[in-house]
């Protein structure tokens, strides 16, 4: 009896210990709970879709986690976490494939197809734009007349439909663009850019608020150099910068008797609504035969254009030339080297940035090698993206590239060193093309997870 009542005592004990620990937990738990700028400093450490799963605890941590300083303070510098791109050849609602950027991201794809919403056209919604976390996106085959637009947070899945503007200015559109800066401000604006009603040479710019929740003429119509493309844009510096398909230095552009010279591109300052100048950086050195005479033509063509961390980069062209057949020329010494440029902040000139070996590619991947007649003719891969990570001694920024056979490679910027990152998953009809590339060799989106609301 002395026996067993011992070990009931001791069980009790253990019990009363196991209580006493619970409660101090749970009141250490309260007491961080009650105390917000503690929870705060946790909460900015935990993984974002863990956070999704916190918003339901209670009332006081969906405020707290959807509130714009919240926000502001868990991400102000947003790094993407994934490279997407819609697959070929796609009639109805396009699907996407995602690369991570991380070795060992084993995270799933955050959408294959983009649901969020019924689009009343019935042909599925496309991304347009990807700008810190949100996604500018439309009805898919549309004509613009009809075509729908949206902003789309795929990390909260949250989404809002924008108004049409007005129908006699509908058909004009030629482009819709994209600007969100979580650092400035909670609210993101839309950029229309519409031929002008009055001049159909030149354009007028709209511009659509989240906080107004509605659209409004700005400034003056305006006029572009040719080949000037309003559909892509890259947001950079509180900027709307547009680019320009095709530059020819040598010539100038006339629009409405004004006399525009090249080459330069076009940007929109968004808060101050006003269109500026941007010279071009003129790099390659082409050699053409006009009527038994040389002729010299300096011009830039970009393969590649974007932002990341705050850089604007621009790639010039990957050399696709006839090695040895073209003339070497003394300021385009290597056909083998070609230059990543960024712009200064001040947009005071360009400047190379980094200098992308294509020879010592293919000493690790020689099927980037075109051949031509059993030799060496040119590189072919498609550049993705340019990402940069922390600082730049800690070789931490990296360049990715579509090369042949569905392979996506990560190149060190810094230190030239390269490895293989992805495989890409052939779907749909002729996937790949003649080279060996997707056949639409577009620039990936970046996927960054964010809290923003639309």
């Amino acid at each position: 009896m002395i026996k067993m009542g011992a070990k009931r005592g001791r069980t009790s004990n253990q019990l009363s210990l196991v209580s006493c620990k619970e409660s101090s937990m749970m009141a250490s738990a309260v007491n961080v709970a009650s105390n917000e700028d503690l929870l705060i400093q946790i909460l900015l450490h935990v993984p974002i879709k863990t956070l999704m799963a916190f918003k339901s605890v209670s009332k006081h941590w969906l405020s707290l986690i959807t509130s714009p300083g919240f926000v502001h303070l868990r991400n102000p510098l947003p790094s993407a976490a994934s490279l997407f791109f819609a697959t070929s050849f796609c009639r109805n609602n396009p699907s996407y494939q995602f690369i991570p950027l991380g070795a060992t991201d084993g995270c799933p794809a955050p959408f294959k197809t983009l649901d969020f919403v019924h689009d009343p056209l019935g042909s599925g919604i496309s991304v347009l734009q990807s700008c810190n976390g949100l996604l500018l996106c439309a009805s898919y085959r549309a004509r613009e007349l009809k075509r729908r637009y949206y902003v789309y947070n795929p990390t909260t899945k949250q989404s809002a439909t924008l108004p049409q503007i007005r129908r006699e200015y509908a058909k004009k559109v030629c482009g819709m663009n994209l600007a969100f800066d979580p650092v400035k401000s909670p609210h993101y604006k839309v950029v229309c850019v519409r031929r002008s009603e009055t001049n159909r040479q030149l354009f007028q710019i709209e511009i659509y608020s989240s906080e107004t929740l509605s659209w409004r003429v700005s400034g003056q119509p305006f006029a572009a150099p040719m080949y000037t493309s309003f559909q892509n844009c890259t947001y950079w510096n509180g900027s709307v910068h547009w680019w320009r398909g095709r530059v020819d230095p040598w010539h100038r552009f006339i629009h409405t008797g004004v006399r525009i010279d090249g080459p330069y591109t076009l940007y929109l300052k968004v808060d101050e609504e006003r269109v500026e100048q941007l010279p071009l950086p003129m790099r390659n050195i082409a050699t053409v035969n006009l009527n038994e005479q040389d002729e010299v033509k300096t011009y830039f063509t970009a393969s590649y254009i974007g932002e990341s961390e705050g850089h604007w980069h621009i790639i010039e062209e990957v050399p696709r030339h006839i090695l040895g057949e073209v003339p070497r020329h003394r300021n385009n010494p290597n056909l083998s080297l070609c230059n990543v440029y960024e712009v200064a902040r001040d947009y005071s000139g360009w400047f190379v940035k980094y200098q992308v070996d294509l020879s010592a590619i293919s000493n690790v991947f020689p099927e980037i090698i075109k051949y031509r007649y059993n030799r060496c003719s040119g590189y072919i891969l498609n550049i993705l993206s340019v990402v940069r990570r922390g600082r730049e001694e800690e070789d931490a920024s990296f360049l990715v590239a579509e090369i042949p056979g569905g392979k996506v490679i990560r190149y060190n910027l810094v230190d030239k060193s390269m490895t293989k990152l992805w495989e890409l998953t052939p779907i749909g009809y002729k996937f790949y093309n003649d080279d060996g590339l997707r056949r639409d060799c577009v620039s990936a989106f970046s996927y960054i997870e964010s809290l923003a609301c639309v």
